[in-house]
């Protein structure tokens, strides 16, 4: 069952295929398909039974359209006249040559084209428009003479073209190109007027050339004059260029002078500023250099001596400040009778020291020899005599101190013995 449908939608393919084949049409780009049968509105609302397919292709339907093909490529033209009447009455021969088409779109006349040469050879077509712009070469023709169409041709084509486009439309066609090849007569109106033209050319060619040898002495005249004036003034031109170029060469001179001079004065000035500048840095390189040795010294000197005076004044500050301390604190104690005999006897050592000092600064003893007189008292005497030194000098400090130290001695030893037991 399966194969059956495949074979049938192949079959359908096949024949839809050769369907297509037998009625599709394809349209050149140089000729128009008109398929006919079918009524069909014009864009000005004209209802024409045919459709027109231009470049492209077209599926004609079976049994009620009908194909035609009309080519749209150029129709050559030869045209021949003879004996067509001037203006004047002088009969022209005339060959020219035209290059026509059928319309290919409703602005260019397409309906009219359809309607006229559809179904006809493009022999017929071509004597349709052959006959036509014949028509309108003669009655162009007859409005201008022999000379004015031979002397302005393209003039004369323009309103050929122009006469006949307008007729050609209305029949469906289009004038391309149209060209005058050849014009004559038969009468000879042309030679005469061309021997006339010849003749007036030819007196006008030995007037112009007498008119020319004339014009050419006089300018060979006026060349000669000028020539000499221009000799002359050449001449002198030279004399005044030598001239300027004397004073020229003196003023360069003296300018040249006078720049090496400024020169001379600039580069002095130069060497004067130099100097007065390398003066200037020598001068500030030496008071750097003296401040260097002397000055900067002298300042760290100075200020050495302000830092070690300070620090002199703060140390004899500190030490006035310590002393008066030490004065108000020994005051306080001197003030305590039970300490005033005890900072004596400290002091004493000190005191001591001071009057041996001075015993010793003043006399110099190098050895003590003790003679004994033979009764053994030679020893104790010595020492009787020390210790009668010692007491004399508690004497003398009693005396001058009122401090008596032997009884402080006695006091504080019973004290201490009253304490012990």
């Amino acid at each position: 069952m399966l194969g059956f449908w495949i074979g049938a939608i192949i079959i359908a393919g096949l024949i839809v295929l050769a369907f297509i084949k037998a009625n599709l049409r394809i349209c050149h780009p140089n000729e128009i398909l008109v398929f006919s049968g079918r009524k069909r509105t014009l864009k000005d609302g004209t209802v024409v039974g045919y459709r027109v397919i231009k470049g492209g292709r077209g599926l004609k339907i079976p049994i009620v359209e009908s194909v035609s093909r009309l080519p749209l490529t150029t129709i050559p033209i030869e045209l021949e006249l003879t004996g067509a009447l001037s203006n004047g009455v002088i009969p022209i021969n005339l060959q020219a040559m035209a290059n026509v088409k059928i319309a290919g779109n409703e602005d260019e006349g397409l309906s009219n084209a359809l309607e006229r040469f559809l179904g006809r050879n493009m022999h017929d077509i071509s004597q349709v428009a052959k006959e036509n712009i014949e028509g309108s070469l003669r009655g162009v023709l007859a409005t201008l003479t022999p000379e004015e169409a031979n002397s302005n041709r393209l003039d004369f084509a323009q309103r050929v073209v122009q006469e006949a486009r307008s007729d050609l439309q209305r029949l469906g066609l289009v004038l391309d190109t149209f060209k005058i090849q050849q014009l004559s007569d038969t009468e000879g109106y042309l030679d005469a007027i061309a021997r006339r033209k010849n003749a007036e050319v030819r007196r006008d060619a030995k007037i112009t050339e007498a008119n020319a040898e004339a014009e050419a002495r006089v300018v060979a005249a006026e060349a000669k004059k000028t020539g000499t004036v221009a000799e002359a003034e050449a001449d002198m031109t030279v004399v005044e260029a030598e001239n300027r170029l004397r004073v020229k060469r003196a003023d360069l001179a003296g300018e040249a002078n006078r720049v090496e001079a400024r020169a001379t004065v600039a580069g002095d000035i130069e060497r004067i500023e130099q100097e007065q500048k390398l003066e200037e840095k020598r001068v500030v390189t030496n008071r750097h250099k003296y401040e260097a040795d002397v000055i900067v010294p002298a300042r760290a000197e100075r200020e050495a001596k302000e830092l070690k005076a300070k620090g002199e004044a703060a140390r004899i500050a500190e030490d006035g400040r310590a002393t008066a301390e030490a004065v108000r604190v020994l005051r306080e104690q001197w003030e305590k009778e039970d300490t005033r005999e005890l900072f004596l006897i400290q002091q004493l050592p000190d005191i001591l020291d001071k009057v041996t000092k001075v015993i010793s600064d003043n006399l110099s003893i190098d050895k003590v020899t003790i003679v004994d007189s033979g009764d053994g008292h030679g020893m104790p005497a010595y020492v009787k005599g020390v210790t009668g030194s010692v007491v004399a000098i508690f004497e003398q400090i009693k005396n001058a101190t009122g401090l008596d130290i032997p009884e402080i001695l006695r006091t504080k030893t019973n004290a201490q013995g009253s304490i012990g037991r």
